[in-house]
């Protein structure tokens, strides 16, 4: 007789699973925005400032699904980064946030096609914005 054979393979670990990239200099932003985001189940990684997320994305074998960013911040600036980010990974989804800008009317031409939340946003604005992205990059969500 047959045995059956197993339909997952213990030996073959399992793909890696979609991530999200979160970049703000403020403490307490970075945390709400990373709870936020695990209670959808969303695996998050989060740092303070452009040089580490940039040795992140280095370390990591597959890009991030999504990269919530600051827009202002000390040293190399989220636009600056997205720049360097966007260059590496090409169709990068990207949510810039900030606290100071309101609107994107002077936003650069090369980067109008991100997504763009005015801090303070509520819950429900950052989940959908992220559903979105996701949706976009064909990670599901």
């Amino acid at each position: 007789m047959n045995e059956p054979v197993p339909t997952n393979n213990p030996s073959r670990p399992a793909p890696p699973s979609p991530w999200i990239l979160v970049v703000d200099d403020e403490p307490s932003m970075r945390m709400l925005i990373e709870v936020v985001l695990n209670s959808q189940g969303w695996a998050v990684v989060a740092t303070d400032g452009a040089e580490d997320a940039l040795n992140i994305l280095k370390a990591r074998a597959l890009p991030p699904a999504v990269v919530i960013c600051d827009v202002l911040m000390p040293g190399l600036d989220g636009l600056e980064l997205v720049r360097r980010m966007c260059a590496r990974i090409p169709d990068l989804n990207v949510i810039f946030i900030s606290g100071r800008l309101s609107d994107v009317s002077w936003w650069p031409t090369d980067l109008r096609e991100h997504r763009f939340l005015a801090k303070p946003f509520e819950k429900a604005q950052l989940i959908e914005a992220v559903r979105g992205a996701l949706s976009d990059a064909g990670a599901g969500a």
